[in-house]
């Protein structure tokens, strides 16, 4: 059994009003607390399910709304961080909602847990924080984009120069996911690539803090987020003593099917870092944790969680 949920807003260094849930559990004092950072296009609240398992063990989980997501919208515009250096924000609000929360409890093992977008965001903030966290869990993620992220911001300035940076991206959204659907067709969705249980994909749907289109901007830095993650300075710059799970689903268009999951493992491992452990999961897609397994995926996560006190 859970314990309590908490609600309620961070206020963050620059002012902004970040909306968080606090996960605890019935034990007095937690054994560690376990953050999350949720993708795009989605909040904080979707991993009710997963914070309510960590807490039957004694785990902490907190997950912020992202800029731009969930509650933390407000009176701003959905899928939009900043006027400049949008990417850099929203990590510094992950990482100042950890030392806010964690700061509060005797606690000295906090676990970062960062999906899709997230993952990158969890790859970004253990770079610039490496001695805070006592491993990594990097979910859904993917490798560098190369050439191909290099001319999507190429594009994404062109859009926010003649349609504005807060404007709905249609082109950038389009030119990103319009072929992952492409091998689960005849598609029931556009959003069959998230997880093979359709209730999932319904609820994803139907939840109106979920699946928009972001902005030019968010684009941008998104893509300047994913090539921050990927630099192999920032890799080697790393504690090599820094656990971290890579886990995927094996049919995730965001990790090229396994292939790019696959050499972000080998870019930490050649980075040096000694404990790195590579996950996929056959069959599965995007959302791991809302797929037909996720029972295993949960008991996988609390045995690394488990392994690594």
């Amino acid at each position: 059994m859970s314990g309590k949920t908490v609600c309620d807003f961070f206020v963050c260094s620059d002012g902004h009003k970040m909306s968080y849930r606090l996960w605890l559990p019935e034990t007095e004092t937690p054994r560690a607390f376990i953050q999350i950072l949720h993708g795009m296009a989605e909040h904080a609240a979707r991993y009710q399910r997963f914070a309510e398992a960590l807490n039957s063990k004694g785990f902490a989980v907190f997950a912020g709304d992202h800029r731009g997501h969930g509650q933390s919208i407000g009176n701003g515009l959905k899928g939009w961080f900043a006027e400049k250096d949008g990417w850099d924000r929203v990590c510094d609000d992950a990482f100042e909602l950890a030392a806010h929360i964690t700061g509060q409890y005797r606690v000295s093992t906090t676990f970062l847990l960062g999906h899709s977008m997230g993952s990158f965001m969890a790859r970004s903030v253990m770079v610039k924080h490496p001695d805070f966290y006592s491993g990594v869990v990097i979910m859904g993620t993917g490798a560098s984009q190369g050439l191909v992220g290099k001319v999507g911001k190429m594009i994404c300035r062109r859009q926010i120069k003649s349609r504005g940076s807060k404007a709905p991206a249609e082109l950038m959204d389009k030119l990103s996911f319009g072929s992952y659907n492409k091998n689960f067709e005849p598609s029931r969705t556009r959003f069959d690539w998230l997880s093979r249980d359709t209730r999932e994909v319904d609820k994803y749907i139907a939840d109106d803090l979920c699946g928009f289109i972001c902005t030019n901007g968010f684009f941008y830095d998104l893509l300047t987020g994913i090539e921050f993650a990927n630099n192999q300075v920032n890799a080697k710059s790393l504690p090599a003593d820094l656990p971290l799970l890579v886990i995927s689903g094996e049919q995730d268009p965001v990790g090229n099917n396994g292939k790019g999951v696959a050499k972000v493992c080998e870019l930490y491992r050649n980075a040096g870092i000694a404990d790195v452990t590579l996950k996929l999961y056959e069959g599965a897609r995007h959302e791991i944790l809302n797929e037909t397994n996720r029972a295993e995926v949960t008991s996988d996560l609390l045995d690394w969680f488990e392994g690594h006190l």
